[in-house]
């Protein structure tokens, strides 16, 4: 069955003892929200209550923005389910709540954060809240700890894998973050005015080099439940409360990745902010304090392996890091912190430098010891 806003009345009548949100006879109104480009988002509220409201996460069997004739599985709502499980077990609060998983349809119906604002928002407009950092900082180093590997007994870790074996969608981030930036592909572009230091890039040969050992450890590293795809996009915030959405690329994986990725998302919006010191040293502050938080709740019984593994996996964060800054730029999913700037010239100025600071990072990312030192490159 696919969801729309026709089949959904009947649908949320067959369902509602599972959902156990709303009355039988109870007016709905339903809108479609969000603006994802894999799946469908709808709010359903009691039209006499809009207070009592609910979101469903609806997974057509295609790419939601390229349509049908790009098929893709449904079972990326499946991870998203269980990682939303694994998420409320280990940082209870964290995540929206989950009311019910339709694996046949698919559909999950979770609470709805309707007064929360998306966190990349809130950067674009100058508003850095470094308790946000922290809870996001704190949620990544509990789960990361408490799946890792190393961390758990065998047949866990075994549940783990299995239970994440997300490989479909995993496919698809190497593709989109590690290949087609660098390549002659269809879904690239970037500003005019940047193609020198395109070429320069896809001509480096000691990037190309890092490129692939950092690809090598994407696809073959199983360290923890991974989130997949921690952006300022995959943040609500409420008042001084963070919460992780969009799990639906989670998978059993190098940690370092979402550390990577939400780094990469809070050093694009520090070259955004070029003009504005006050907003890059709250940035600078908040990076600092991700890494931090995150290595004061990344607990293992064994102190010397633990030092170790923090080692490896700043390494390796700051290797993706530089690359997800890079395909954000030069790749097909940009953001808007960069793309809303009008001037053209200030724009270039923002993108050469932010392309120049990524590539850096993937050159340097084994050499590179703490995140003071990334943070006195900037």
């Amino acid at each position: 069955m696919e969801l729309n806003l026709a089949t959904l009345p009947d649908y949320l009548h067959q369902r509602r003892e599972k959902i156990r949100m709303f009355e039988p006879e109870v007016p709905l109104h339903i809108e479609e929200i969000g603006d994802g480009n894999l799946n469908t988002v709808y709010r359903v509220s009691d039209s006499a209550h809009p207070d009592r409201s609910l979101v469903l996460k609806h997974a057509p069997p295609y790419i939601k923005i390229l349509g049908p004739d790009y098929p893709l599985s449904t079972e990326r709502l499946t991870y998203e389910s269980r990682a939303l499980e694994v998420y409320n077990q280990l940082v209870s609060g964290t995540v929206p709540a989950q009311y019910d998983f339709d694996e046949a349809v698919p559909v999950i119906a979770m609470e709805d954060l309707r007064d929360a604002n998306v966190l990349r928002d809130d950067l674009i407009a100058g508003k850095v809240d470094t308790a946000i950092s922290e809870q996001v900082g704190r949620f990544m180093g509990i789960v990361h700890s408490q799946t890792y590997v190393d961390n758990v007994p065998k047949t866990t870790a075994q549940h783990y894998k299995q239970q994440f074996a997300n490989t479909t969608m995993q496919s698809i981030t190497a593709d989109y973050v590690f290949t087609f930036p660098f390549t002659e592909h269809e879904t690239n572009f970037w500003t005019p005015g940047l193609e020198p230091d395109v070429q320069q890039l896809k001509a480096d040969t000691d990037f190309f080099q890092q490129v692939g050992h950092l690809k090598h450890i994407f696809l073959t590293a199983q360290q923890g439940v991974t989130h997949g795809d921690l952006h300022t996009g995959s943040v609500l915030v409420q008042d001084d409360t963070a919460k992780v959405i969009d799990a639906e690329f989670a998978f059993y994986g190098p940690v370092g990745f979402d550390i990577g990725l939400y780094w990469a998302n809070y050093l694009l919006s520090f070259f955004s902010h070029q003009d504005t010191s006050h907003v890059q040293s709250a940035l600078q502050t908040a990076i600092v304090q991700i890494w931090h938080t995150y290595t004061a709740e990344f607990k293992l019984d064994d102190s010397k392996l633990e030092a170790q593994i923090l080692q490896n996996i700043f390494h390796d964060a700051i290797g993706f890091a530089g690359l997800e800054m890079l395909r954000r730029l030069v790749g097909a999913a940009h953001v808007k912190d960069i793309e809303g700037i009008v001037d053209l010239s200030r724009k270039l100025s923002v993108e050469k430098a932010a392309l120049q600071f990524g590539t850096t990072l993937v050159k340097q990312h084994q050499s590179l010891q703490d995140i003071t030192a990334v943070i006195a490159m900037l």
